[in-house]
């Protein structure tokens, strides 16, 4: 006998939250009657799981939000990710949709409102200017944590001394001192060099030493050389002591004895391996140039000014040879000075200097630093020598002398050897007349007759090359 199973009956379905009688009025509005209760309850539940979709959907736009609040822009969101047409939630009024009707053979449409371009006004309006290109330049944001004074760089606020600057203060203001809490916001001013104490207590002592009175100048001021050539962590120092310098030249140049003490610091900063200077360039070449060419030293046979000469003209064949590779242009633009000095060119050098044979005497020893053969193409082929012997003319003996001497000391060591045999000639006579002058080339023969042929055959080799 076969036992018969009858079919377990199916559950009913549990009503949720949302209640069953929207259902049903949804379903009247749309023209369905007699809607039972387990199909409206299991209508209910299915509209309950689709909204706690979206709201699940919503709550994921709101924490990558980093929002506490459920927001209109989240459901619309959470809409567009379930590919469920979204809602219109309150809008900005600039943003607020705008329909037209369009009508249609199966009745109206509404449709979105397209902004309408008129193309004869658009094709009178002038084109849009065409914005630049990326454009990449270079420039010193900071050197040793110093912000040169340049246009991309800020300036500073206050005008006081570079070197007169005040420590550091503190970052933050004490907002105790501050009566006003909501105001107690600080504003930090462009990033400026500050010295240290103990750095501004050597930068003082340091530049007294080197103006000490004549008394105890020699002993002081050569401690202060010697402590600023040896001593390591000076860095900080550097763009105020070229600075210093530079002032103390440009107001003491009839001084001689300053002026020497700033060559000093000049070689004591080259002489200092730990220091970097190669920034500083451009501040520390015109000094020795102004130092070289100046017409403000005592008139010739001055020793002294002689000297301070030959020592800026050193230097500056000094920074030549150590950053000439860097530079390729530095040396041509030193010897286009020196070479407008040599000629007497008054819009480079003013009036006074053009007709001073110091300054001549300064641009022979600089075109001597600059190169050989710089110097003979200066010296011999242009006719630079023979400008300094007219101006030996109207000097004493003991001036025009020195004067001499130091001329042919320059010619012995930029020109070569020569290999003629005859020192004695007229023709090397009249030669050397025309290319040195006839104090000179009287001086020459005098005292180095075999420089005589050394001219001629350079001055020979230059006109076989033009």
């Amino acid at each position: 006998m076969e036992q018969q199973f009858e079919p377990k009956p199916r559950p009913e379905i549990q009503a949720g939250i949302y209640p069953t009688e929207v259902i049903r009025d949804v379903a009247e509005s749309v023209g369905i009657t007699g809607l039972t209760d387990s199909v409206a309850t299991g209508l209910a539940g299915d509209v309950e799981y689709r909204i706690t979709l979206v709201i699940e959907e919503a709550n994921k736009f709101m924490k990558h939000s980093k929002r506490s609040t459920l927001l209109p822009c989240d459901i619309e969101n959470a809409l567009k990710v379930l590919n469920i047409e979204p809602l219109y939630s309150p809008h900005p009024a600039s943003s607020v949709p705008t329909y037209r009707r369009v009508p249609t053979s199966a009745g109206p449409v509404f449709a979105l409102e397209d902004k309408e371009i008129d193309f004869e006004k658009a094709l009178r309006e002038p084109l849009p200017r065409l914005s630049k290109g990326p454009s990449y330049t270079a420039h010193w944001l900071a050197i040793e944590g110093v912000q040169p004074l340049i246009p991309q760089n800020p300036a500073p606020v206050d005008a006081a001394p570079i070197h007169q600057l005040a420590p550091a203060q503190p970052a933050l203001n004490n907002n105790s001192s501050n009566p006003n809490p909501s105001s107690s916001t600080t504003i930090h001013p462009p990033v400026k060099h500050l010295l240290s104490h103990e750095l501004q207590l050597y930068y003082i002592r340091l530049t007294s030493a080197l103006l000490s009175p004549a008394s105890n100048a020699s002993e002081a001021r050569q401690a202060a050389l010697a402590s600023l050539r040896g001593d390591p962590g000076l860095g900080g120092l550097v763009p105020y002591l070229v600075r210093f310098a530079a002032e103390k030249v440009s107001t003491n140049l009839s001084n001689v004895d300053i002026v020497d003490a700033m060559l000093g610091v000049v070689h004591s900063l080259i002489e200092n391996q730990t220091l970097f200077i190669e920034p500083y360039l451009h501040q520390i070449l015109p000094l020795l140039l102004t130092t070289l060419l100046t017409s403000s030293y005592p008139a010739p046979p001055n020793q002294h000014a002689l000297w301070l000469r030959q020592k800026s003209a050193s230097l500056i064949s000094r920074l030549l040879h150590e950053y000439g590779s860097s530079y390729p242009t530095l040396s041509g633009r030193v010897a286009k000075t020196l070479l407008s000095a040599l000629k007497g060119d008054q819009h480079s050098v003013g009036e006074i200097a053009s007709r001073d044979v110091g300054t001549r005497m300064g641009s022979l020893l600089g075109l001597m630093a600059v190169g050989k053969h710089t110097a003979i193409r200066a010296l011999i082929h242009d006719s630079g020598i023979k400008g300094i012997s007219e101006l030996t003319e109207s000097l004493d003996q003991d001036a025009r002398l020195q004067v001499v001497d130091t001329v042919v000391e320059v010619l012995i060591q930029v020109l070569p050897e020569s290999k003629a045999a005859k020192v004695d000639s007229k023709h090397i006579e009249n030669l050397c007349a025309q290319v040195c002058g006839s104090i000179i080339t009287s001086h020459v023969f005098l005292k180095k007759p075999e420089l005589a042929s050394s001219i001629v055959s350079t001055l020979e080799d230059e006109k076989f090359v033009e």
